[in-house]
């Protein structure tokens, strides 16, 4: 008799397990199974959902539309904000930087010198080619002006005034350490303005030295967009008009960047602009109409790649 007790009270056992742990796992009938299919439906879609919308922010490229015609050396253009690389044309062939020069110096300066610095403007300045920025000397600067003049006007002797307050030496060791720091290895540079053609850069890199001062010296960006500026020397009563030689500073979508020329580097361009809701870096370097080239690159993306 208490074999069939024990018997029985196996097969109950065995039958409230297969209920309660078997059955669910196999969908049999029941509504909390129902329950579980809807509750599973639910987080498939949700999750379709978010992948949809994520890849509708990712262009595709529209392989019938050629790669762009211009007549610069080196290009590239690519997204901050998702890193999309929209073209690249000789990105890792180093060539001429001109005043590009000026972007690292920034750097340097707001780094190692600080915005509050007098910065003074010697007769060795002065014997530095180019007169833009009207500097005069004697006169003595406060280091966050003489940036917005070196920036806006592109002053040669802006740039000179920081590597001489800093000397020669140390001001390029600052600058190659930096560049290290960045990964900016195939850069070079011999001067602090870019009128010495042996500075010598990469599109690639430039692109690094953007994305490094959007993210860690932001007000460079900030400078460079300003159109006109009153700026007084320290020690004087003279006021000195500022304006801002780069033609694209005045577009709605500029969000900073800088521009250099010289005979033999041609026409350069290192620029952050507002495009389709995106952050996008433009680098053009050797180019023989670098803001013509910019509009045709712009529109070449609106044909070539589906938002």
């Amino acid at each position: 008799m208490s074999k069939k007790l024990i018997v029985f009270a196996l097969i109950i056992f065995c039958g409230i397990i297969f209920i309660r742990f078997i059955l669910p796992v196999f969908n049999f009938g029941g509504g909390g199974s129902a329950a579980n299919l809807s509750d599973a439906n639910a987080t498939s879609s949700a999750t379709t959902t978010d992948y949809n919308a994520e890849v509708k922010v990712i262009p595709v490229r529209n392989w019938n539309i050629l790669d762009p015609t211009t007549t610069a050396e080196g290009i590239l253009l690519e997204s901050l904000d998702n890193n999309f690389p929209f073209y690249r044309h000789n990105a890792y062939t180093m060539w001429h930087l001109a005043s590009l020069t000026k972007l690292i110096t920034a750097v340097v300066a707001v780094e190692n010198i600080g915005l509050n610095a007098k910065i003074p403007v010697t007769t060795t300045t002065m014997a530095v080619e180019g007169e833009a920025g009207d500097l005069e000397a004697g006169e003595i600067y406060n280091s966050e002006d003489l940036l917005k003049i070196m920036l806006m006007e592109s002053s040669n002797r802006a740039a000179s005034a920081f590597e001489e307050y800093l000397g020669d030496q140390k001001f390029l060791d600052l600058a190659r350490a930096k560049m290290r720091q960045i990964g900016m290895t195939q850069t070079v540079i011999y001067d602090p303005s870019g009128l010495d053609d042996n500075n010598e850069g990469t599109p690639n890199d430039i692109f690094l030295l953007l994305k490094y001062i959007i993210e860690n010296d932001p007000e460079i960006l900030t400078w460079t967009r300003l159109t006109t500026l009153s700026v007084q020397p320290l020690n004087s009563s003279r006021i000195n008009l500022v304006s801002n030689i780069d033609p694209i500073s005045s577009r709605a979508d500029f969000l900073g960047g800088k521009t250099g020329t010289t005979p033999l580097a041609k026409e350069n361009l290192a620029t952050i602009l507002e495009y389709r809701n995106m952050r996008v870096i433009a680098v053009i370097m050797g180019s023989g109409n670098r803001f013509q080239d910019l509009d045709n690159l712009l529109s070449w993306i609106s044909q070539a790649y589906q938002f």
